[in-house]
């Protein structure tokens, strides 16, 4: 009986083992601080415990220990403040809706790239409607230089183009087919408004093409 009773224990015991081993540990604990919980009934804590990117554990330094294991980076926060992240997610909703049916160009990661994809999209563009969308990123090239007209002329002979960079503070822009004389016309009173600004100003090239030269200071 008592032989019978031992091998129950031992079996118990490896299991438990085997349980400790198997759980998840985590990969960092930061003890010793002063946590804000935004949580009304428990604003303070002292540690949290933290498994991938997700915290597992909230709560004393004893409560975060028992996720410790052998690989765990553990953070002496030696009693300062730890806060949540700010973390600002928010949607300007029709420039966002907008954006889902134009061309995506922020994740190309070069000029050929950008140039493919507006080609690909004039394609498919309706003939004298604009191309617009873009959100493109050029510091994501090497070397890391704006874009001009001349990278998508031969792509968009007939199609009226306006890509804008990521932070909306510049655009790609040119005009195919019966679109240029008007551009030019309203090109000419563009420049005319623009000079003497400190704000920003848009000056001609020689092919007759405009390019900004100036920052807005508006927000």
């Amino acid at each position: 009986m008592k032989r019978w009773l031992l091998q129950i224990v031992v079996v118990l015991a490896c299991a438990l083992c085997n349980f400790a081993q198997t759980g998840p540990a985590a990969d960092m604990i930061i003890q010793n601080a002063h946590v804000w919980t935004v949580d009304p009934s428990r604003p303070e804590a002292e540690a949290v415990a933290i498994v991938g990117e997700r915290i597992v554990a909230v709560g004393s330094s004893h409560e975060a220990d028992a996720w410790r294991g052998p690989k765990t980076r553990v953070v002496d926060a030696a009693g300062k403040r730890l806060l949540p992240g700010f973390n600002d997610a928010h949607v300007h909703f029709m420039d966002g809706g907008s954006q889902l049916d134009n061309v995506e160009l922020n994740d190309a990661t070069s000029p050929q790239e950008f140039a493919r994809r507006i080609r690909e999209r004039a394609g498919k563009t309706a003939k004298g409607r604009w191309l617009l969308g873009g959100d493109w990123d050029e510091t994501k090239w090497n070397p890391a230089e704006l874009p001009t007209k001349e990278l998508i002329d031969a792509a968009t002979p007939e199609t009226p183009v306006a890509v804008n960079r990521y932070d909306g503070h510049m655009i790609l822009a040119r005009v195919g087919g019966h679109h240029r004389a008007n551009a030019r016309s309203r090109g000419r009173s563009d420049c005319a408004r623009s000079a003497g600004k400190s704000d920003g100003r848009a000056e001609r090239r020689g092919d007759g093409s405009l390019v900004q030269s100036g920052a807005s200071s508006q927000p």
